[in-house]
């Protein structure tokens, strides 16, 4: 009803609006009408009013209108009158924010003509992007040659860390090199519809499938051929579970029935996720291209003995390191037929750059962008671009940046295009290829940089979703803080994301990482944190559900939809809960029973990570190649899991209406409350006195706020406790 309320006022704001007739509208008596509009929105309705009155005055403040006439407008009979209405919303008069506005508006407008823009060649590229130009081509090619790699692959009951890898050198190997008109940047991994990127994981039709891979560049045999070579692939995986498991495509492990019905419920689950989500070392490609990558993994296979890591590693190797040659051939190619000598002059530059990496190290801010788009591909290619993240780009790059700039070798208008560049080959509608600017040092010194700002503005000017995270600390400049809260304000599309280095960093000393890591953290998708290049954070481990553990409490451990089934713990009677604070407790112990649940299922989980491989990963992170561990196989430095806590704001808000409604007003009991739920809700005055009489999370009510914050604390207690398991 109150929806219903609150549209009616915003439609017909600058009407004169009644208490007497709002009240009648909506067949209440005046009285009533204020009593419950304030419960529901905090504020009386005069109030409400003149506050959206005056934030919808400030749009036609900005528009330029006259005071006067807004003043008329929204029902003032006087300009004093408006006047003083505004004074009280926001402090100052309409003439000091207007002149304010300009200020701000005038500062921004000089900073933009100092800012870095678009290139005719990034705007056209722009276009062709958003337009899914390119999008056909590679439909299939990842799948076409993964596949064929594999059943090519002739060793006797291969492991599938040979299969995987054989998968991947055959995609690096024979990956068409594509280079579009005007590239400055060449690499292509998938297309940016979902549906041909996962055809074989999207419950699709044959024919369907088919239909989309025509698209490609595959021919009829090829596609033929690809079906052929997926099921011999399948048959070639080892797909066997260890007993007591679910299935070996949804690794959950059970232990009674009772985690299967938590799992329905979705109370709790746990699973090791063993794709994407990953920030692995770039680094190492830029400073040892993957011939100094080959000579690393032989050193390490001499150390602790052959194992099929090391064996998939170096046919992963030889092959990335030709990886670069064929695109610059095919510029090469392109050179030879253009007739614009500008394109031209290009076309040899690509080919030089990418004749020299990723085989070898990059020697210039240009080489380090295209070595690290040629593996950041090939990291896609193992397991899809899905959270598959680059890390801290602007403390990566910037030492070659750099020394570009000192010695004359780039112009900044340049840099600035190849970052454009870069950003246009990330793109997709649905991005999370996270990447961070800013941050401090291990001394706590600020460590924005020139191309912290270029990829801000790169972020701005492109005006799509890209990912990107901005740390700072104490220390960081105010300049650039402003600035990256003006991206955020002109693009309005929630980027970039916030991390405040004093929290976060601390936070992550606390949980047994390294000082010197912890101010390396970086950002997967949407915003799991992780160290680069040295952890497999195995994001989006495992979920439970806050609110469950209410209704558990509430029906002695029973569901309240499927009341024959009990997937919560029985905490005993309700009568017993004869304070708001007993309640609590046990609500508490449920949440921790639904963790361990959690934790348990993660932990049987962990035997598939020989099943799902991950070799070019391990050769990228820390402590895969010195132990001779898969990046699935715990060999990570930092091998973690995570629990998502689900449902927090609303167990406070429905824990803060219980103390309320029944333990300080007392106007039912607990046991009425139960069974008004299992009636759900027959009369629906009760169910809005329960939605409206309580004070809701998020609304800088400290009561709430507080509760909503002791159900975190419990869960992370709890967390700490099945750590040290």
């Amino acid at each position: 009803m109150m929806y219903d309320v609150l549209k009616f006022l915003n439609e017909n704001i600058k009407e004169r609006l009644s208490l007497e007739d709002l009240s009648k509208k909506f067949g209440y008596s005046k009285w009533y009408f204020c009593t419950i509009f304030k419960d529901y929105v905090g504020v009386s309705i005069t109030e409400y009013v003149r506050h959206r009155r005056i934030q919808l005055a400030t749009q036609d403040i900005i528009a330029g209108k006259k005071i006067v006439d807004i003043a008329i407008d929204y029902g003032y009979e006087t300009t004093d009158g408006f006047n003083k209405a505004f004074l009280k919303e926001y402090g100052c008069f309409p003439k000091m924010f207007l002149k304010d506005i300009y200020y701000y508006k005038n500062l921004y407008e000089e900073r933009k003509l100092k800012m870095n823009h678009l290139s005719d060649r990034c705007n056209f590229i722009k276009e062709k992007l958003i337009s899914h130009s390119y999008d056909n081509e590679i439909t299939g090619q990842r799948e076409y040659y993964y596949y064929k790699g594999i059943a090519q692959l002739k060793e006797n009951m291969p492991s599938n860390m040979l299969l995987v890898s054989s998968g991947l050198a055959c995609v690096i190997k024979e990956f068409p090199p594509i280079i579009h008109e005007g590239e400055l940047l060449v690499g292509n991994n998938y297309p940016i519809n979902d549906e041909k990127m996962w055809f074989f994981s999207i419950p699709s039709s044959q024919t369907r499938k088919k239909e989309l891979l025509a698209e490609s560049f595959l021919t009829e045999n090829q596609i033929n051929e690809l079906f052929i070579n997926y099921d011999i692939a399948e048959k070639k995986f080892n797909r066997k579970r260890p007993e007591n498991t679910y299935d070996w495509w949804a690794p959950i492990c059970y232990e009674t029935k009772q985690d299967i019905n938590l799992i329905e419920e979705m109370a709790a689950s746990g699973f090791c996720t063993n794709e994407a989500h990953s920030v692995i070392g770039y680094e190492s490609v830029l400073k040892l291209g993957f011939s100094g990558l080959l000579k690393k993994i032989i050193k390490y296979e001499q150390i602790n003995g052959t194992n099929d890591l090391y064996l998939g590693l170096k046919t992963i190797c030889h092959e990335a390191m030709s990886f670069g040659e064929k695109y610059a051939k095919e510029a090469l190619r392109l050179a030879g037929i253009v007739t614009n000598d500008e394109r031209n002059f290009e076309l040899l530059k690509l080919a030089e750059v990418c004749n020299h990496v990723p085989k070898n190290p990059a020697t210039s801010f240009y080489e380090a962008v295209q070595s690290l788009l040629f593996a950041h591909i090939i990291n896609t290619f193992e397991d899809k671009i899905n959270a598959n993240s680059l890390g801290r780009l602007d403390q990566i790059l910037y030492p070659y940046y750099k020394h570009d700039i000192d010695n004359k070798i780039i112009t900044k208008n340049q840099a600035y295009e190849i970052i454009c560049c870069l950003w246009l080959k990330l793109y997709r509608d649905y991005d999370v290829q996270q990447s961070c600017v800013g941050g401090n040092d291990v001394n706590g010194n600020s460590q924005v940089n020139e191309l912290s700002y270029m990829m801000l503005d790169a972020t701005e000017n492109l005006d799509f979703v890209r990912c990107l995270s901005v740390r700072y600390g104490k220390n960081t400049e105010k300049k650039f803080i402003e600035r990256a809260l003006e991206v955020v304000g002109h693009l309005q599309k929630g980027v970039p994301f916030f991390f405040n280095d004093d929290i976060m960093i601390p936070a992550l000393v606390a949980d047994n990482f390294s000082f010197e890591d912890a101010c390396d953290y970086t950002q997967i998708g949407c915003v799991e944190t992780v160290i680069p290049g040295k952890s497999n954070p195995h994001a989006v481990t495992a979920r439970y559900n806050a609110l469950k553990a209410l209704e558990y409490v509430l029906n002695r451990g029973k569901s309240a939809l499927k009341p024959d089934i009990a997937p919560g713990i029985d905490c005993g009677e309700i009568s017993k809960y004869n304070t708001f604070n007993k309640l609590f407790d046990a609500v508490k112990k449920q949440i921790e029973f639904l963790i361990d649940r959690a934790c348990w299922m993660t932990n049987s989980s962990r035997v598939f990570g020989n099943m799902c491989p991950s070799p070019f990963k391990s050769l990228l992170t820390e402590g895969c190649l010195e132990s001779g561990k898969g990046f699935n196989d715990g060999g990570a430095k930092y091998d973690t899991y995570e629990i998502m806590f689900v449902g927090v704001p609303n167990l406070a808000d429905s824990l803060m209406a219980i103390k309320k409604i029944v333990y300080v007003d007392k106007r039912y009991s607990l046991s009425e409350l139960q069974n008004i739920l299992s009636n759900n809700f027959p009369d629906e005055a009760v169910r809005l006195d329960f939605v409206n009489k309580a004070p809701k999370y998020g609304n800088d009510l400290d009561e709430v706020d507080n509760l909503a914050k002791e159900i975190i604390d419990c869960s992370c207690d709890c967390l700490q406790k099945m750590t040290k398991k």
